[in-house]
């Protein structure tokens, strides 16, 4: 039976192609470091309370935050070694709790003290309960669903689970790096665990067009799969969010501004089923993550394995190039955070970092020059996507006013008309009208504000707008509600 399918592309995104920094297909394992700071919010859920005290000794594997009353999961101590101090920490606009321990750098970790048997032989409770303590559940926008109160949403409620490996970013992690040799066949191993944990849920693997052979070989391992269809849809930005896979696969409307898990959907990427796999049948716990280094900002662009919990110092320090100063960026280079301390640590949220060299200098008439290594939307003159493309930090261009040019309104992904309401907005037209234009619906890709000639910050300028509106009482509920029966609506809202 063929189960792959080609989906239609949504209206409006963007193909980005020809970016310099891409990831290598090259992995390499750092190991256990000799210390780490592992924060106790990691990934979807609450906060855990820590359950050891400085001067602890700890192993790696070991649990040392836990909260089952609350939406979460357990953390675990990344290397063995003693604790050396709990403390708290501004983390990505947050005060989280970090527990710092010193090791030995030793590379062993424990196993998850619960039974080993063949995961066919197993129960849905003892899967969950196994996923549940290896950590795993907190991975996804939402979590993975157990009896454990690690997402919004049990286990029964999930009618779809997206597994999504498209590369719609300007960097994306290599699906080839992630799933060869064996890796392959752990990974359609940890999807039929994961059917087996949600059982009325139909599975659908999203990846790109382009990935031909990958394809071909996932149709031969899941051929008498009835429950599973390998989705191929175009790699165009943004089109490995929810908010887009939904209306693309399912035909549905998305309740912008809540989770794919509210409509009883569940979103993870190809390393978090890999990360099942390792769970169920390895009995690790969650204790390491591959990351793709991208941009020209370094030396090279390898993947690596780290544990969580190291220093990005510690990472990046022999990759980064010497001679100019970079920006580094996490995750996407479309919407990451500014990685400026670094010190901060890893956590179960990191897939890329990005690097890339720092311009502030002011070119004259720069929307006349050839562009040759820089990117236009415009494509005019000799700005061809043929040719590599080197990023930086230089808008290459000050803010001009509005030319009504409509880019910002062909590339939104949904339907939105960004330079309309950014005006509405400076203008402080702060009112009903903007709910009415659909100021909520926005899913800030920033798409908007890459396009624009003007170099308005549009993505910005719709956030402010959004802000205000809910200062003066008018929130997304009163969008998105009348037309939507949402799932575990309460336990969401109570994800502090």
């Amino acid at each position: 039976m063929n189960r792959i399918k080609h989906y239609k592309t949504f209206k409006g995104g963007y193909k980005f192609v020809n970016f310099t920094g891409q990831p290598q297909d090259k992995l390499i394992e750092l190991g256990a470091p000799k210390e780490v700071l592992i924060p106790l919010r990691q990934g979807f859920g609450n906060e855990v309370m820590p359950i050891v005290k400085v001067g602890d000794e700890v192993k790696a594997g070991q649990i040392i935050g836990r909260d089952d009353e609350s939406i979460s999961s357990p953390i675990h101590s990344s290397i063995t070694g003693k604790v050396k101090e709990i403390i708290k920490k501004n983390y990505f606009r947050r005060e989280v709790t970090f527990i710092v321990i010193e090791g030995d750098t030793s590379s062993e970790w424990l196993k998850l003290d619960i039974s080993e048997k063949d995961w066919r032989l197993c129960t849905e409770e003892e899967l969950e309960k196994k996923l549940y303590l290896s950590g795993v559940t907190r991975l996804g926008t939402c979590g993975i669903p157990t009896r454990y109160k690690s997402s919004i949403i049990s286990p029964n409620e999930v009618e779809y689970l997206f597994v999504h490996g498209i590369g719609s970013e300007p960097y994306n992690i290599l699906p080839k790096t992630l799933l060869s040799g064996k890796k392959l066949f752990h990974f359609i191993e940890g999807i039929q665990i994961l059917k087996k944990i949600l059982p009325k849920a139909k599975i659908y693997l999203c990846l790109s067009n382009k990935e031909k052979k990958l394809s071909e070989e996932i149709e031969k391992l899941t051929y008498d799969f009835d429950w599973f269809e390998l989705a191929l849809l175009e790699p165009k930005y943004p089109q490995g969010y929810d908010e887009m896979l939904v209306p693309t696969i399912l035909g549905k409307s998305f309740p912008y501004g809540y989770s794919a898990a509210n409509i009883g959907i569940i979103s993870l990427n190809i390393r978090a089923i890999l990360h099942v796999y390792e769970a169920i049948v390895e009995n690790k716990p969650f204790i390491d993550r591959i990351i793709a280094l991208s941009g020209p900002g370094f030396k090279e662009n390898p993947h690596i394995k780290v544990r969580i919990g190291t220093p990005l110092q510690e990472i990046i320090k022999n990759y980064l190039v010497s001679e100019t100063r970079v920006r580094v960026i996490l995750n996407s280079l479309m919407t990451g955070h500014l990685l400026n301390d670094y010190s901060l640590p890893v956590d179960s949220t990191f897939s890329h970092i990005i690097a890339i060299p720092e311009n502030t200098t002011r070119e004259l008439f720069s929307f006349l020059r050839p562009g040759l290594h820089s990117y236009s939307y415009s494509n005019t003159f000799l700005t061809l996507k043929r040719f590599s493309k080197r990023p930086d930090t230089n808008i290459h261009g000050e803010e001009r006013p509005c030319i009504s040019c409509s880019w910002c309104e062909e590339v939104c992904p949904v339907g939105i008309i960004p330079h309309l309401l950014s005006k509405m907005v400076k203008k402080n037209m702060i009112d009903e009208r903007l709910m009415k234009y659909g100021i909520f619906n926005c899913i800030g890709c920033n798409l908007c504000s890459f396009v624009c000639p003007s170099k308005i910050p549009l993505a910005k300028n719709i956030k402010d707008g959004q802000e205000k509106l809910i200062v003066h009482g008018c929130d997304r509920t009163q969008c998105i509600l009348p037309y939507f029966d949402l799932k575990g609506l309460e336990e969401y809202r109570g994800i502090k």
